[in-house]
C-alpha cells in the first residue's frame, strides 16, 4: 500500500508539471500530439480532439509530445540550416512563446506548492514537540561530537532564540539550525531564569548535508502507552505513571532512563508515581536484550496557526519563498564533501518515502496526514521546477536557454548544435540516475539486511 499510495502522489507531480506544459502550448497555438502519464510502453491510451492521452507503464515521469519532433529529425538528416517551421509546429512558433511553453511546466510545480502550503496553512495541524529545553547528547553518547557543548550550552538549559528568530519548541531547533551548518549562529539561551547570548557553529553531517547542534529533547517521562505482552506491561506499569527514580537514581526526563537502564539486566527497580495513589510504586522490570521496555513516553501535543483564506495564501508564498531558497542551499551542499549517494534520494525511495508520509501522516489523523502529505509533495514539486530550469539541453531550462538565444541573435540556432548539445544533457541525466539507483539499491538493502 505504502509503495501504491507514493506512486499516485508522484503521478500527480507529474501531472501538474506536464499539464503546465499542455496549457501553454495550446494557448501559443502549439498542437499537442500526446499526453502520457508515466514512461515506457502504453498500458491505456483514448484520442480525444487532436491529442492522444495516455497511461504508460513506467510510473515515474510523464511527457506532453507536442508536434515537431518529427520537423526536428529531417532538418537533422537533411542537414538543414533550421528546423522547418511549420503551422501548430513547437518550432513554428515564435521563440519567445517556445520559452513560454517550456518553462510553464516548472511553473506549475512552483504554484503546486503554493497552493499545497496555503491549504495547509488555512486547515492547520497538530504536532508533537516538547519545549526548548534540551540535553546534550553527549551526556549520552559521550563518542558524539556536540557542537552545543563547545559553544557552553548545558544540559537544562533553554534555546530561546537562534539568529534573531524565537524558539519555543524542540522541533525549531533543527529546522533553524539543519539548514546551516558550518556558520556561526548567534544563540539565545536562558539558565537558571538568567538569559546570555553565545555563537554556536552546526556541525555538517556528511551523510545528509544537515547542521547538527548535537542535543537533545527534554521529555517528562510520563507514560504514554505500554505495549501489551512487554516487559514494562509485564512489571504492571500503567498509562499516566510518572518514573521518578531508577535503581535509587533520580529521574528527571526520558533520556536519564535511557542512562539508567543498562541492556540484559537482570532486573532494575522503577519507582513511579501514580494518579491516586500517595505513595509512590515500586515495580522490577527484567530488561530484554535489545534494551526495549515496550515504554512511549508523552510528548507534548501543539497546533500550528491557523489563517483565512488571504492570509493563508500570502502564508504559502512565504513559505514557498523560503523552501526555494532552500533547496538551493542544499544544492551547494552537494559540493563541499556531502555523501552524494546518502544525500540523493532515487525514484524508489521518494515513493517509498512518499508512501510511508501519508500513511503514517493520515494514521495519526486527517489535518496531520493533510499537512504531512501536502508539505513533503510541496518540497518535491519545488525540487523539480529548480532542477528543471536548469540551462541543459534535455531539460526545460536547455529549451528555454536556446528560445533566448535565439531571440539574443535573431536567427535559428543550427539543428546540429541543438542536437550535439543535447549529448551534454543527456551525460547529466546518466550521472544523476546513476547517483540516484546506487542510492536506491543501498536503501533497499539496507532495509533488507539491516545495514
Amino acid at each position: 500500500m505504502t509503495i501504491v499510495l507514493g506512486i499516485l502522489c508522484l503521478g500527480l507531480i507529474v501531472f501538474v508539471h506536464e499539464l503546465g506544459h499542455f496549457i501553454a502550448a495550446r494557448l501559443c497555438g502549439v498542437k499537442v500530439e500526446s499526453f502520457s502519464i508515466g514512461m515506457g510502453p502504453v498500458i491505456l491510451h483514448k484520442t480525444w480532439g487532436e491529442t492522444d492521452y495516455r497511461l504508460s507503464l513506467l510510473p515515474f515521469g510523464g511527457y506532453c509530445g507536442m508536434k515537431g519532433e518529427q520537423a526536428f529529425r529531417d532538418a537533422l538528416e537533411q542537414n538543414l540550416p533550421e528546423i522547418p517551421k511549420e503551422e501548430g509546429g513547437f518550432y513554428g512558433v515564435h521563440p519567445l512563446k517556445r520559452a513560454i511553453i517550456a518553462f510553464s511546466g516548472p511553473a506549475m510545480n512552483l504554484f503546486f506548492a503554493v497552493i499545497s502550503l496555503s491549504i495547509i496553512a488555512m486547515t492547520g495541524y497538530t504536532f508533537y514537540s516538547a519545549d526548548n529545553k534540551v540535553i546534550l547528547a553527549d551526556d549520552v553518547y559521550p563518542e558524539m561530537n556536540s557542537a552545543a557543548k563547545a559553544a557552553g550550552i548545558q544540559t537544562g538549559d533553554r534555546i530561546i532564540s537562534i539568529d534573531g528568530t524565537e524558539v519555543e519548541y524542540f522541533s525549531q531547533i533543527s529546522q533553524l539550525a539543519g539548514v546551516r551548518p558550518g556558520e556561526k549562529l548567534q544563540v539565545v539561551i536562558e539558565r537558571d531564569g538568567i538569559q546570555q547570548e553565545i555563537t554556536l557553529t552546526p556541525i555538517m553531517d556528511t551523510s545528509t548535508g544537515q547542521g547538527k547542534v548535537g542535543v537533545m529533547s527534554w521529555i517528562t517521562p510520563t507514560v504514554h502507552t505500554v505495549t501489551v505482552g512487554a516487559a514494562a506491561y509485564r512489571a504492571g506499569f500503567q498509562e499516566g505513571d510518572l518514573v521518578v527514580s531508577v535503581n535509587g537514581q533520580p529521574v528527571e526526563n526520558t533520556v536519564d532512563i535511557q542512562r539508567l537502564v543498562p541492556e540484559g539486566a537482570s532486573e532494575v527497580e522503577f519507582q513511579v508515581a501514580r494518579e491516586g495513589l500517595a505513595e509512590p510504586v515500586n515495580l522490577l522490570v527484567s530488561v530484554p536484550a535489545n534494551g526495549d521496555l515496550g515504554l512511549l513516553f508523552s510528548v507534548p501535543a501543539q497546533e500550528s496557526s491557523r489563517y483565512s483564506f488571504f492570509p493563508a495564501l500570502g502564508q504559502g508564498i512565504k513559505e514557498t519563498g523560503e523552501l526555494v531558497a532552500l533547496t538551493f542551499k542544499s544544492i551547494g551542499l552537494l559540493f563541499k564533501g556531502i555523501d552524494v549517494t546518502q544525500a540523493v534520494s532515487g525514484p524508489v525511495r521518494i515513493t517509498v518515502m512518499l508512501g510511508d508520509t501519508v500513511q503514517t501522516g493520515f494514521e495519526a489523523g486527517f489535518r496531520s496526514g493533510l499537512a504531512s502529505t501536502l508539505n513533503f509533495l510541496a518540497l518535491i514539486s519545488i525540487s523539480l521546477f529548480i532542477m528543471n530550469l536548469i540551462p541543459i539541453p534535455v531539460l526545460d531550462g536547455g529549451l528555454i536557454l536556446f528560445a533566448l538565444i535565439e531571440i539574443i541573435i535573431r536567427r535559428p540556432v543550427h539543428p546540429k548544435v541543438m542536437y550535439y548539445t543535447q549529448f551534454i544533457g543527456i551525460a547529466f541525466i546518466i550521472v544523476l540516475f546513476g547517483i540516484a539507483l546506487f542510492s536506491d539499491a543501498r536503501y533497499l538493502f539496507s532495509g533488507f539486511f539491516g545495514g
